[in-house]
């Protein structure tokens, strides 16, 4: 049984529609159609872009989405450098990497120098720390304190972390960091917070939101692994025009 993506769409003929709605079309469109068979619909769908998740059950057409490109994180050579060595010397290890500048995207007034956040799941913190503090020279640093960020932090230097567990996944590899996730570090990460001011927050989230989409459903999901949804949301309703979806 194939079906086809814009056949989908056309019958569907809304911009904001549901799961039900999805299998209310293919239904219509081919009677043999079962709801069993949607987790493989929807994985088509969304892979190939036809349809985006905004939030939670709330899916709309690809075109529709007000994005000027999907986000791709662009790593730094020294970011690429520490990537191939964690891959060589811990090739089972979990982590994730994503760096200070990319933030320059989203603001008025720029960072001049910049950090990489490396986030190593919990066990591996102390032995990925202990393998390449050396060859960084005092610029690696293991969970930082506001005070020792203070005194000892360098520029271009690095911030070894614990990799909180469901952290959103990268696009291409399990090593990247999605929008989602920097999103929510802006509220969640202490190092960040001493590194940009809070008085950007505001324009970096409506800048986000306009020139890329965002699954909310995703944010929300690590914003609560984090213990800030509430202050995230709050936040985006208070102080920007950004419209949250779902009920958030």
């Amino acid at each position: 049984m194939e079906i086809k993506a814009d056949k989908i769409i056309q019958i569907i003929n809304k911009k904001d529609f549901s799961r039900h709605d999805i299998l209310m079309a293919a239904t219509r469109e081919h009677t043999s159609f079962k709801e069993s068979d949607m987790k493989n619909l929807l994985e088509k769908l969304l892979t190939n872009r036809s349809i985006v998740r905004v939030s939670r059950n709330l899916y709309r057409r690809n075109e529709d989405v007000n994005i000027t490109s999907v986000y791709e994180p662009v790593y730094s050579e020294e970011s690429r450098k520490l990537i191939r060595g964690i891959q060589q010397e811990y090739p089972l290890l979990k982590f994730q990497v994503w760096e200070l500048s990319w933030f320059n995207e989203f603001l008025m007034h720029l960072v001049a120098q910049n950090v990489i956040f490396l986030d190593v799941e919990n066990d591996g913190c102390e032995f990925v720390y202990s393998s390449f503090s050396d060859s960084y020279k005092g610029k690696m640093l293991l969970r930082p304190t506001s005070k020792e960020l203070q005194y000892y932090s360098k520029g271009d230097g690095i911030i070894v972390e614990r990799l909180v567990s469901e952290s959103p996944k990268g696009k291409n590899h399990a090593y990247e960091t999605p929008l989602e996730k920097l999103v929510v570090e802006l509220f969640a990460n202490k190092s960040l917070r001493e590194l940009i001011s809070q008085g950007d927050f505001a324009y970096i989230l409506e800048t986000v939101f306009e020139k890329y989409h965002v699954d909310q459903t995703k944010m929300f999901r690590y914003a609560r692994r984090r213990n800030k949804q509430d202050e995230l949301a709050r936040y985006i309703k208070e102080h920007t025009g950004i419209l949250l979806s779902g009920g958030v």
